[in-house]
């Protein structure tokens, strides 16, 4: 699980999160190679995004995964009680590998507080496992981060 309280209220930190344009711009500011991001608004609201990473890979992950991917990532989000809830899918294009996870947005004092537990789904033979903890270890870390940035963008932008 990852979690992150952050010190800007939640319709603040909701409309950057739903919104294309600062989404692209916090990809490229932590170092993805490209990012789009499209999203449409039903009775929830659908987040699409494309992104091109690079990452390091050890000898027994580089079997599975190339070290530049290509992830196509949807986000739903929807109102709830007072906050937000939602869940997202990942997947990694051209290989057996899923994330799934289910998130939310609430209220904490002044400011909110963002949680997601994540799930990793990799169809390969023998090391299937190893490279699922991988995933998951990469998402959460690359999480960890997007909180991070959204959390510093927020204290700097009030």
């Amino acid at each position: 699980m990852v979690e992150k309280k952050i010190a800007a209220s939640l319709d603040r930190v909701y409309a950057s999160l739903i919104d294309p344009k600062w989404l692209e711009a916090r990809c490229l500011a932590l170092g993805e190679l490209s990012a789009s991001c499209k999203t449409k608004k039903s009775p929830s609201v659908v987040v699409t995004m494309k992104r091109r990473v690079r990452r390091e890979l050890n000898a027994l992950i580089s079997k599975v995964l190339n070290p530049e991917s290509d992830i196509e990532l949807e986000e739903r989000w929807s109102a709830e009680g007072k906050g937000y809830k939602g869940q997202l899918t990942l997947q990694i294009v051209g290989k057996p590998i899923t994330v799934r996870g289910d998130f939310e947005l609430i209220p904490d004092g002044k400011g909110c507080v963002y949680r997601i537990q994540h799930h990793a789904k990799v169809k390969v033979p023998l090391i299937g496992s190893v490279v699922e903890k991988f995933v998951l270890g990469q998402t959460e870390q690359g999480c960890a981060d997007e909180l991070g940035y959204l959390a510093d963008f927020m204290k700097k932008n009030k």
